[in-house]
């Protein structure tokens, strides 16, 4: 790759996983005149993750959608399943390793943006002024493989952040051999389980996240809504209890797991308010400090220009349900067209004053009464027609949505969360342990000889 006069780049993007991907890509496919460098520290890609999103046929990331179901079902223990259902749009399923076959596949075409893999970033800091570079342009990016120059820096690496509630998950691929039992979660042939089998208590909410990928596949997630990340091992365990209660028990001769996924998505994330204390991030950390999310730059962004945060820890996960994906692609595009004019590069843009607070108070709500969260959900799968919840949950929802959510569920619970007390309980989350007790009837009693050494699940990246 050429050297841009004065940069060993225009763009240098940090982390190279869904976000930086979808960037990097993006610019690939539109024949970008700026030369770009994507790191990352990973060495290869596995098929590790899965995304799923709502849309119709209209997209360009359809090739490698691989299933996709009209029908999509909510249901609590011991009440009745609700399947929804909207016109023109399903739930589509993409894999992790053929979204990254097919972003890597458009950047290697592209003799403009290179992908360099096993690359980890540190530092990030201005670069001093020159003759002909003014004061507050340029970054120099400290990198185990040397020091990297740009103009701009979109850094989409992973770190832990401050939040409402953490949505912890841990799933497999099996095969099953037909044994699957989704009558028990209420799924009709066809349809996708997205929150089956809800169950809560003091700790919060759990539940099975179904999606049946043949007649002899599945993708199976237990799911743990959680004040603080829970340990791996507890949210494995819970997945394994409910692979078990569906008839295909791990270890099983008609059972085999095809590959795993988990993780932590934070709820409710709270910008980090203290105050910056110098430009750097710790040398070749792979969890650089906290980001502010609200417009998608650093937390010394102010002295780190054109410094950008984006992908989990700017701002793409939709803090009421934890969903990023479509929002990642549509910041990519934006992103890239920006750029594409000669712009600087864009955050995740802000979440709409109305949007933010609904969502905030729903989690304050289920904060003050975890026991009542599988009620919550319940009442507006019932109580929300499809095509109106489906809007709230894809960034769509009209006033008329809005209103029939609240009418859904009950007043005095969430008139009370009114005022925002987010950071306070993001600040109590942080002091409490970082286990909490399992779901009774849910977790198996062989997994606590391994919780003693056992490392909570990482937190997500986008």
């Amino acid at each position: 790759m050429l050297r841009t006069p004065e940069y060993d780049a225009d763009l240098v993007i940090l982390g190279a996983g869904g976000a930086g991907l979808a960037l990097a890509s993006r610019l690939a496919q539109a024949a970008t005149s700026l030369r770009v460098i994507a790191v990352d520290v990973r060495t290869e890609y596995t098929d590790d993750r899965s995304w799923c999103f709502w849309a119709d046929d209209a997209h360009d990331l359809r090739p490698i959608v691989s299933r996709e179901w009209s029908d999509w079902t909510y249901q609590a223990v011991g009440g009745p399943a609700h399947a929804h259902r909207v016109d023109g749009e399903t739930y589509q399923y993409v894999r992790g390793a053929d979204f990254y076959a097919h972003a890597r596949t458009l950047i290697e075409a592209s003799d403009r943006v290179e992908l360099r893999l096993g690359v980890a970033a540190g530092e990030v800091r201005p670069l001093h002024p020159s003759i002909s570079r003014p004061a507050g342009e340029g970054v120099i990016v400290s990198t185990s493989a040397g020091e990297i120059t740009a103009r701009w820096v979109v850094d989409t690496r992973p770190r832990r952040t401050a939040a409402m509630l953490f949505q912890c998950f841990s799933g497999a691929e099996v095969e099953h051999g037909g044994a699957l039992d989704l009558e028990a979660l209420g799924i009709a042939p066809g349809a996708a389980g997205l929150m089956t089998g809800m169950r809560a208590d003091a700790d919060g909410l759990g539940f099975v996240y179904v999606l049946p990928l043949s007649d002899f596949t599945a993708l199976v997630e237990w799911t743990r809504f959680s004040p603080t990340p829970l340990r791996a091992s507890e949210v494995r365990a819970g997945r394994d209890a409910a692979l078990a209660a569906l008839g295909a028990p791990l270890g099983a001769p008609h059972v085999r797991v095809l590959r795993e996924e988990a993780g932590v998505l934070p709820m409710g994330r709270v910008p980090d308010q203290r105050p910056a204390r110098g430009n750097r991030f710790r040398r070749f950390s792979s969890v650089p400090p906290a980001a502010h999310a609200a417009n998608g730059t650093h937390e010394n962004a102010g002295s780190i220009p054109g410094v950008v945060v984006a992908g989990a820890a700017g701002g793409a996960l939709r803090d009421a349900s934890g969903y990023a994906f479509a929002r990642i692609q549509a910041w990519a595009r934006d992103c890239a067209d920006r750029l594409a004019r000669g712009e600087a590069p864009i955050g995740h843009p802000p979440e709409p004053f109305i949007r933010r607070q609904m969502d905030r108070i729903f989690l304050q709500a289920l904060r003050a009464h975890p026991e009542r969260t599988a009620d919550y959900f319940a009442a507006m799968a019932r109580g929300v027609a499809p095509a109106r919840l489906l809007r709230f949950l894809t960034d769509r929802a009209r006033l008329s949505d809005l209103l029939a959510i609240i009418a859904s569920l009950p007043l005095l619970p969430f008139l009370a969360q009114l005022p925002d007390r987010s950071r306070a309980l993001a600040a109590s989350s942080v002091r409490r342990p970082d286990l909490v007790r399992a779901l009774r009837g849910v977790r198996p009693e062989s997994a606590a000889a391994s919780e003693a050494t056992a490392e909570p699940l990482e937190q997500v990246a986008s």
